[in-house]
């Protein structure tokens, strides 16, 4: 590596002055907002553009080099670069044509995967009243929004079934404002994250009562973060970007992972900086794109659902397409692999010190160097046998030539893996946090009667499963995912059959005791994002005079609404009772009695559907072993 010596300032401005004008560089700050856009631009892009501008001033020497000559690929293994090698070549006039193929190749694709969600974009011009635009807008708005939400965290094939369905039950914003948080939640079943049903509610009664947006989501990224619960910079930005055409930038992991291979940034994901430079990237070049088209309404939208397709698709985190990619020409990542792989040597620039990056982190050719060292004696093993079985066949000859032919395309899939090896580095892999693990009982308390019921208690209003409803739980040990040991926090000590006996008495009326049956269902394991369940289940079914058993600890029951509240609260203040799966003993809850048909149609997460699910596989398969054996008695 060569490196200057530090340059004074005037020496650095000096430099910098003597370059200015070769080139008319792209400012993502010159351009304002579309002029075509439907809403006008609210009081709140002004903070916007501070924001931006800040972020700009942060990496000005990645953004604005002095030099229309890019920074040479950075050689393998070292990568020793300048800040400006962060640079998008995108930017570039030599590279312009990237974009333009990025959007042709969206426009061929975007309607394979079928996403009922994606439609025209709303061109105000092809409306000839503001009322008929707005309610055109409000719908828009509406559909990109619910498909937004229902889109983090899950699978877009999954959510397809979802989209339409709930688009059926509430078409419009105003719908969905009427709609009873019962119905939303239940709607939502199956999605997971609980909680995004809840806000979407909230948010869509929001806009409906408020006199200024009256049904219709506000169009700057700004206000929409500011006003509608639950949306963020992202989904945010795809709101603005995709239905009103305002060049503003989205970045979700697959823009993440495009822009990172594109850069060459090998960071920490995580850290703010990393992020900040991922979404002034994004910022500069929907502004380019948005430059070179024209200022047309639809291609802000357009260019970020490409970015995104691209990396769902071709871009993928292990099995990367290049050979399909539109924009490879442009990727830093695969121009260093593609280096690497020719051997090709350039001479060694002389790098300022001060210019050098300071963001990315070395890659882990150690690892890689043994990887590759054990590739090798596989292979030399594999030649050998290959070798044998040559010399031990008749056909030598022919076995040789195949043998010759097929080499140059074993060493083409051999040079590719190298590519591919050296791309699946971007965006840098950060180790994985341990997963808390936790184990619970489940007592599903059958009441018998003349309509047979269950009990059921609902989760507190924050955390975990947010107002879930559940079949009584009780934490019996748990893990913490912070820790490397196997620290265990264990709770109750009591031997499993005393201690349904005692959870249940704290559940129901102490006067009201009888004999119980007690019964094994089953173990069932359910994994979330961010924790590993391990449930117990047992079915307990109480006397045959317990219809009029009262439940004990409602926190409905005989409570002013001051002491409900004060519950409440105190719900929110106990982090163990939101985070964890199950309660603790004497944990107070909203309870009730459900026939079968009620606790079907509840709001119940997946993991307790599943134990209701096995509780009548269970029961169904009991009744069918004891009709076989009266089967088998009455043949006697």
């Amino acid at each position: 590596m060569a490196v200057a010596p530090k340059r004074s300032h005037r020496q650095r401005q000096a430099s910098t002055s003597s370059s200015a004008g070769q080139e008319s560089d792209f400012s993502p700050l010159s351009s304002s907002p579309s002029s075509s856009s439907p809403t006008p631009p609210s009081k709140a892009v002004k903070k916007a553009k501070c924001t931006s501008a800040a972020s700009w001033s942060k990496f000005s020497q990645i953004f604005d080099p002095p030099s229309t000559t890019p920074p040479r690929t950075a050689p393998l293994p070292a990568r020793t670069h300048v800040s400006s090698y962060h640079r998008p070549l995108l930017l570039l006039a030599s590279h312009e044509s990237g974009i333009s193929s990025l959007l042709s190749w969206f426009s061929r694709v975007c309607s394979k995967r079928e996403m009922p969600w994606r439609s025209a974009f709303i061109d105000p011009s092809n409306f000839s009243s503001a009322e008929e635009l707005r309610e055109a807008l409000e719908t828009r708005a509406y559909q990109v929004w619910i498909s937004e939400i229902m889109l983090q965290q899950t699978r877009v094939e999954t959510v397809k079934s979802f989209w339409l369905s709930w688009m059926s039950k509430w078409p419009t914003i105003h719908s969905l404002a009427s709609a009873r948080a019962e119905e939303v939640v239940s709607a939502w079943r199956g999605l997971g994250y609980y909680s995004r049903a809840t806000r979407i509610h909230t948010a869509a009664k929001k806009v409906v009562s408020d006199p200024d947006m009256n049904g219709l989501l506000p169009s700057h990224p700004a206000d929409l973060e500011k006003n509608i619960p639950g949306v963020g910079p992202y989904t945010a930005g795809a709101i603005s970007s995709i239905v009103f055409g305002q060049p503003v930038p989205i970045l979700d992991g697959n823009v993440a992972r495009v822009l990172s291979r594109q850069l060459g940034l090998y960071a920490n994901p995580k850290s703010k900086v990393t992020t900040d430079l991922l979404w002034t990237a994004a910022h500069v070049l929907v502004k380019k794109a948005f430059q070179l088209r024209g200022g047309k309404g639809q291609t802000a939208g357009e260019w970020n659902q490409a970015l995104m397709e691209l990396g769902s698709t071709i871009c993928t985190p292990q099995k990367p397409g290049c050979a399909d990619c539109p924009i490879r020409a442009s990727c830093r990542a695969y121009a260093e692999a593609e280096a690497s792989v020719k051997s090709e040597k350039h001479e060694v620039a002389l790098m300022d010190l001060e210019d050098l990056c300071s963001i990315c982190k070395p890659l882990p050719f150690q690892e890689e160097a043994c990887e590759e060292e054990e590739e090798k004696q596989r292979m030399a093993v594999k030649k050998m046998g290959q070798a044998t079985l040559s010399f031990a066949s008749s056909a030598c000859y022919s076995a040789a030539a195949s043998k010759a032919k097929a080499k140059p395309d074993e060493d083409t899939q051999r040079l590719q893996g190298t590519i591919e090896k050296h791309i699946r580095k971007f965006p840098m892999k950060l180790e994985k946090k341990r997963i808390r693990q936790e184990e619970c009982l489940v007592c599903i308390i059958h009441r018998p009667g003349q309509q047979e019921e269950y009990l059921l208690e609902q989760r507190p209003a924050t955390g975990l499963l947010a107002s879930m409803w559940q079949f009584p739980c009780l934490t019996l040990s748990t893990t913490h995912a912070a820790t490397t040991d196997e620290k265990k926090d264990v709770f109750p000590c009591t031997p499993l059959p005393n201690l349904i006996d005692t959870f249940i008495d704290s559940l129901l009326d102490a006067k009201t005791k009888g004999k119980r049956e007690k019964k094994k269902v089953a173990s069932i394991t359910h994994t979330l994002s961010h924790l590993n369940l391990t449930m117990h289940v047992h079915k307990i079914s109480l006397a045959p005079h317990a219809d009029k058993i009262e439940i004990n600890g409602n926190a409905e029951k005989k409570e002013s609404k001051k002491r409900k509240q004060n519950q409440t609260d105190k719900d929110v203040r106990d982090t163990s009772k939101k985070n964890h799966f199950g309660s603790k003993l004497g944990d107070k809850a909203s309870r009730k009695w459900a026939s079968a048909e009620q606790v079907e149609a509840e709001t119940m997460g997946t993991g307790m559907r599943n134990c209701w699910l096995a509780l009548q596989t269970k029961q169904s398969s009991g009744l069918s072993n004891r009709a076989k054996s009266t089967a088998k008695k009455s043949k006697r």
